[in-house]
């Protein structure tokens, strides 16, 4: 087997599609903390007019439901590039396509097509923590690998 070592991991796209999930996640403190800020810093952010929606009525049951911290995820929302529905709608019924046929998504689940549409009207990466994307032939980004790979391009640049 011939091992190629002049290759390095792909950075981030210019451009990155937030779902829900590391909205929410922020807001609440759990996995995502300040990467929302660090990775503003180095990225344009955006999101679907659809995910917005869902961060709002989460947000709110869960602030009903005594969480304090549930309605920052509104305020979370008003730095990120909003996408109206009817940019990406074209593109939603071949993402839920490709959801289905992804292997983590063989559930039938197919919520995230709006986001998996909204990347590739975008041409860019999506930045989520959900699974359902793997397999689609799309990129994407947990919190982790993403501050990882936008410290060491941070890193790199600074030689």
């Amino acid at each position: 087997m011939n091992v190629r070592t002049d290759r390095r991991p792909q950075a981030p796209s210019r451009v990155l599609i937030v779902d829900s999930n590391i909205i929410l996640g922020c807001a609440l403190g759990l996995r995502a903390g300040d990467v929302l800020q660090f990775v503003g810093r180095y990225r344009l952010l955006a999101t679907s007019q659809r995910a917005v929606q869902e961060i709002k009525v989460v947000a709110q049951r869960l602030t009903e439901q005594g969480n304090p911290t549930a309605g920052f995820a509104n305020d979370l929302v008003k730095g990120l590039w909003i996408v109206a529905e009817a940019e990406y709608a074209p593109l939603v019924v071949e993402a839920a396509r490709a959801l289905l046929l992804g292997p983590p998504s063989r559930n039938g689940k197919t919520t995230d097509a709006h986001v998996l549409a909204l990347a590739w009207l975008a041409g860019a990466d999506i930045w989520s923590h959900d699974r359902d994307f793997a397999g689609t032939g799309w990129p994407s980004w947990s919190s982790a690998n993403l501050r990882a790979a936008l410290a060491r391009e941070t890193h790199l640049s600074e030689d």
